[in-house]
């Protein structure tokens, strides 16, 4: 019955007969079953190779998330196949779905394409992933949104605070817009990231707004220069590192003794995230991945850092999803606004102790390797200056 439906789910993998094995979990064997009992029976075979695991019926997503979460790290959701009575196929991934072409033996069932930990998060697949995306991460010039996503990356360069010729790196440029923010304040930045496409925009971008940026193509564990740097800046990159202590290792060797680290990341506890996880049952692998802010902070301690500043930025749930329909169905009204929320409730959380961990979707930590001059620690890693930059081009 369903030979015919998992041919059409590998042409559209790309995939032969030998790179998936077709899983039929024992503990789903009743139509409509919740999927959890199926967990140890997939994670024994998943976590070394790729799967398809047929369910019989089409259970709740709320069933799927919930297995998606017992499984994870070992296994990874990529994707859905959803089949329905007349045998039609609807593909589901994170945050889009598409009805394939033709008809196969009906009957209501799905099956969930899988891959192991390091498929999703490794290197190969992380620029992959960023070379085929790359223009759309850089943000749209004059659409309502544009000065929200600008500030966004603006606001780790604020907190780090570059010193005019200071030698900064922006390690994980992605489009270069955080370096290039660093560069605007005086400092020398220099930048790579893995995905080829990005550095060229990333470089681009630099021309268009006249800055130097020394901008190439390179992983943090091979990184295309040989210097330490003064300022390492880090935005956004830790949620796709496989392992986060490696990662952090390798980011410190990239600090001079006595330099500062700014690095910033997708907040788990928000409730925004916390509200996607429950309901849908593909999420990116990152948002699964990613670390709090208080075990970033701890770990960073634990390599001998001082903490100097940390905050919460952009707001959670509903403002995302406010703005992305105020710019779909609105024409843009309302952005403006909720730009001027996300501000001034950033600048609120720093100066009541930064205790928005639920309230805010991403956080940034300030730290300088070793003690800070007089054995002070230069800061407080709760509280800091203004969030904002002032004008903008």
């Amino acid at each position: 019955m369903i030979a015919d439906t998992l041919d059409v789910i590998r042409r559209d993998l790309l995939l032969g007969d030998e790179d998936l094995l077709v899983l039929q979990p024992a503990a789903a064997d009743a139509p409509g079953a919740p999927p959890l009992g199926a967990a140890d029976e997939i994670r024994e075979v998943g976590r070394t190779r790729p799967l398809l695991v047929v369910f019989p019926g089409r259970p709740d997503d709320k069933h799927f998330a919930r297995l998606r979460d017992a499984l994870w790290p070992d296994v990874h959701f990529v994707s859905l196949y959803d089949v329905d009575e007349a045998g039609g196929i609807e593909r589901r991934m994170a945050g889009r779905s598409e009805a394939l072409e033709g008809r196969v033996q009906g009957g209501r069932r799905t099956i969930v394409h899988t891959r192991t930990y390091d498929e999703a998060l490794g290197p190969a697949t992380t620029k992959l992933k960023f070379d085929l995306q790359a223009q759309s991460w850089n943000g749209a010039p004059g659409s309502p949104t544009y000065a929200h996503y600008r500030w966004m990356r603006r606001l780790i360069a604020v907190v780090a605070a570059p010193q005019m010729g200071e030698r900064t790196l922006d390690a994980g440029c992605g489009t270069g817009w955080v370096g290039i923010e660093a560069a605007r304040k005086g400092a020398m930045v220099s930048a790579f990231d893995a995905s080829t496409e990005m550095v060229a925009i990333a470089g681009r971008n630099a021309d268009e707004v006249d800055v130097d940026l020394d901008a190439r193509p390179g992983f943090v564990e091979d990184v295309p220069f040989d210097r330490a740097f003064d300022l390492v800046l880090n935005s956004g990159v830790i949620s796709f590192a496989p392992d986060p202590d490696v990662y952090l290792d390798r980011l410190d060797a990239l600090v001079a003794p006595g330099g500062r680290l700014c690095i910033g990341d997708i907040n788990p506890e928000s409730r925004g995230f916390a509200r996607r996880r429950a309901r849908f049952p593909l999420i990116p692998a990152r948002e699964l991945n990613g670390l709090t802010r208080r075990t970033v902070e701890e770990k960073l301690v634990a390599r001998g850092y001082t903490l100097q500043r940390a905050l919460y930025y952009q707001l959670s749930f509903p403002v995302p999803e406010l703005m992305a329909l105020s710019e779909k169905k609105l024409g843009g009204f309302g952005c403006g606004l909720m730009l001027s929320l996300n501000k001034a409730a950033c600048s609120l959380d720093q100066r009541t102790g930064s205790r928005g961990r639920r309230w805010f979707d991403s956080w940034i930590i300030l730290a300088r390797k070793g003690a800070a001059p007089g054995g002070s620690s230069d800061g407080d890693a709760s509280h800091g200056g203004p969030t904002d930059s002032g004008a903008e081009t």
